[in-house]
C-alpha cells in the first residue's frame, strides 16, 4: 500500500522563480529540516531533467545521516519537479512539487507530495533505525517548515508578481 501526504502553500511570485528553486535539489538544505543539500551527478551547470540522477544527503539529530540516490521523474518547468529517492538500491519515496497559479491570481500555489514507496517490513525496519515512528507526521511537518522557508527566500528575491 502506498500512502501519499500533500502540503501547499501560496508563493507570491512567478512560477518560473518557484520552479527554479525547487528544482535546484542543492538548494534543499536551505529549508528542509532534514535534508541537508544534494550533489549533482551530472555537470552541476546543467538543469536537471527526467532521468537526471543526484545524491541527497539528510540528517536526523546530531547521530543520524544518510545518503539516497534519486532519479528526476519530472522536470516541466514552472509546473512540476519530481524525483524518486533510493536507499540501499530499494525505492522508498517519491516527491513531487506541483505549480499553479494561485485561485486569487496573486502568485504560485505549491503542491509539495510525497508517497511513502515501503512495504510494510522496510517501514518498520526503518522506524527502528531512524527514530521516525510515524514517518508521514514527520514528514508532514517538515513539508509545512521546507514550504514556509521556501515561500520566504522565493518572495524575498522575485519581483512582485503581477
Amino acid at each position: 500500500m502506498t500512502h501519499v501526504v500533500q502540503e501547499r502553500i501560496t508563493v507570491r511570485a512567478p512560477a518560473a522563480a518557484v520552479y527554479a528553486a525547487v528544482s535546484d535539489v542543492r538548494r534543499m538544505g536551505e529549508w528542509s529540516p532534514e535534508c541537508v543539500g544534494a550533489t549533482l551527478d551530472d555537470d552541476p551547470g546543467s538543469s536537471l531533467t527526467v532521468g537526471s540522477t543526484f545524491r541527497g544527503h539528510n540528517r536526523l539529530g546530531r547521530w543520524r545521516s544518510w545518503t539516497t540516490r534519486c532519479t528526476v521523474t519530472d522536470a516541466d518547468p514552472g509546473r512540476r519537479f519530481g524525483f524518486d529517492v533510493r536507499l540501499a538500491g530499494a525505492l522508498v519515496s517519491s516527491w513531487r512539487f506541483d505549480l499553479t497559479s494561485a485561485p486569487d491570481g496573486a502568485g504560485t500555489e505549491v503542491v509539495q507530495s510525497w508517497w511513502d514507496r515501503r512495504g510494510p517490513a522496510r517501514r518498520r525496519v526503518s522506524a527502528l533505525t531512524s527514530g521516525v515512528r510515524d514517518r508521514s507526521r514527520h514528514n508532514r511537518d517538515g513539508m509545512r517548515r521546507t514550504l514556509a522557508a521556501l515561500r520566504a527566500t522565493v518572495e524575498c528575491a522575485a519581483p512582485p508578481h503581477r
